[in-house]
């Protein structure tokens, strides 16, 4: 299992852009993404994560626990109040900023999707255009929440109706179409202020992961 808090996931993705010709490949997915820091598990397993065409080990990943959960919970809780005090702009500024990121690195994530989770090129590319697209949508997102004026049967008073955040957004994802299954309720919830903890189940090897 890892456990991630993707409130502060979004902010620190945002290291990841710059000249596509400097950028470095991502690395070290053999831990939980806790409260700002990559870490081991926990629990203290090792899942291996093959490839499924060559059979390719790609990483060990270091299992957590409920304790991790828990952490992650916690963190994400925390950086959701001031995530969801950020004015809207600044929230689509994210949204778009790791859009941007995406197609940086589309040649990189193409190539995960593919070894990680047994994509062809065709449906990997077809993934990254929807999470691309989610994301681009979801940005617009801050500035659509609207209130209401409700009827009040109540001579001289109103009834105001806001939207607000709701907090912690808990997301379990399957595999087999993961970024993309993860992000349509990832992206809209952060866009609107919420933390996100994520679990992607990977029945096919019988894992999770995010």
């Amino acid at each position: 299992m890892t456990a991630v808090s993707s409130v502060q996931n979004t902010t620190q993705n945002q290291k990841g852009a710059g000249s596509s010709s400097a950028l470095t490949r991502y690395s070290g997915f053999d831990g939980q993404y806790i409260s700002g820091l990559w870490r081991q598990g926990k629990e203290g397993s090792k899942e291996i994560d093959t490839d499924p065409y060559t059979g390719e080990t790609l990483t060990e990943i270091v299992q957590a626990d409920s304790n991790d959960l828990d952490e992650a919970y916690k963190a994400a809780a925390k950086a959701q109040l001031s995530w969801a005090a950020k004015l809207p702009a600044e929230r689509a500024a994210v949204m778009l900023r790791s859009a941007t990121i995406m197609e940086q690195r589309h040649d990189e994530i193409i190539d995960w999707l593919v070894k990680e989770s047994g994509s062809t090129r065709v449906k990997a590319e077809i993934e990254w255009q929807f999470v691309h697209s989610i994301t681009i949508e979801a940005a617009s997102f801050p500035h659509r929440v609207e209130g209401k004026i409700l009827p009040l049967d109540e001579q001289g008073k109103e009834s105001r109706a806001y939207k607000q955040p709701l907090g912690v957004i808990g997301v379990i994802s399957p595999w087999n179409f993961p970024m993309y299954l993860s992000h349509r309720s990832i992206g809209p919830a952060l866009a609107l202020g919420n933390g996100v903890v994520v679990k992607l189940q990977r029945i096919r090897r019988s894992r999770a992961a995010c």
